[in-house]
This record gives C-alpha cells, sequence and structure tokens, in this order.
C-alpha cells in the first residue's frame, strides 16, 4: 500500500469513492473493499450515504484504526456554526468519533474563506477530525503555487473541479 503523507497523517494514495453508492449495496461495496485492502473510504454529506459507509466499515472487521475515513462538509453549512453542527451530524450519520480528514467539498463565495477556515480548524480542535483540509478551485494551478495559508492544521487539496491546463 502506497501512503501520502500530509500534517503529519500518512494517508493510503488508493481510495474507495462512494459517490453514488447508496443503501446496502453501499454498505456491502465499503465492506467488501475493506475486506479486500482498500483502507482509505471517501465521503461526503451531499453524497447521503454516509450512514451506510459508517456501516461497511463496522461490518468489515478491519479495525477503525486501520481505516482513513475522509468526509466532506456540503457548501450551504460553509458558516462557522453550521459547519461545526453539519461535522457533528456527519459523525452521528458514520456512528464514528472522528474522521480522518474533513474537507470543504465546493468553493463557496458566499461565505468568506477565513471565517470557513476559522470554523474548519476548530472542528479539529473540537476533535471532530484528525485533520482538515480545503479544496480549492484554480488556485494558480498552472504555476505551481500554494495560497497563503499559516495553519498547520490545514493542507490544501486539488480541487475535484476539472481545471484547464492550457497557459495563457
Amino acid at each position: 500500500m502506497q501512503y501520502v503523507e500530509a500534517s503529519g497523517a500518512k494517508i493510503p494514495a488508493i481510495g474507495l469513492g462512494t459517490w453514488e453508492l447508496r443503501g446496502r449495496a453501499c454498505a456491502r461495496i465499503v465492506e467488501q473493499a475493506l475486506r479486500l485492502g482498500y483502507r482509505h473510504i471517501d465521503t461526503a454529506q451531499i453524497y447521503e450515504n454516509e450512514r451506510e459507509v459508517g456501516e461497511g466499515v463496522r461490518a468489515s472487521g478491519v479495525k477503525r484504526g486501520e481505516v482513513f475515513v475522509t468526509t466532506k462538509v456540503w457548501t450551504n453549512h460553509f458558516a462557522p456554526h453550521d459547519l461545526e453542527r453539519s461535522a457533528k451530524e456527519s459523525l452521528v450519520k458514520l456512528r464514528m468519533s472522528e474522521v480522518d480528514l474533513l474537507l470543504l467539498h465546493w468553493p463557496n463565495p458566499q461565505v468568506p474563506l477565513a471565517e470557513t477556515l476559522g470554523a474548519l480548524a476548530h472542528a479539529k480542535q473540537m476533535g471532530l477530525a484528525r485533520l482538515s483540509a480545503f479544496q480549492i478551485s484554480r488556485w494558480r494551478c498552472s504555476r505551481k503555487q500554494s495560497p497563503p495559508v499559516r495553519s498547520r492544521s490545514c493542507a490544501i487539496r486539488s480541487s475535484t473541479i476539472p481545471i484547464s491546463t492550457r497557459r495563457k
């Protein structure tokens, strides 16, 4: 198994994405993937399958500490109070005390980024996530520059939004 290291964590390089997986089939696929050797499971609030992902993790028999679980907060929950509440709801659905990585699913220009990052760091401090990160679209990707982030608790993760590689 290959790993990526970020902010002091070893993250399995290959994970199971659960987008469009629903119901009992989702739980069975997560369970089977873990039995086959997957150790990174990716879900999100908007996928509406966190409960089933948690069921699959528990049914697999793999110790929770051996599974890296990522979930993502949806954009309408980026305000500080909403983010904390939303992250807690995800943990209830997953039936976990923490996730390994908490992401912001998509940029939301309606909520100031500084407020959202503060809320994300607070969620990590509360023990809701081991790591927190945010996804950014089109942040000077072609120039290979990083955004100005000073908090060691936040890492940058490439966006799932297709980015043009054409240079101007």
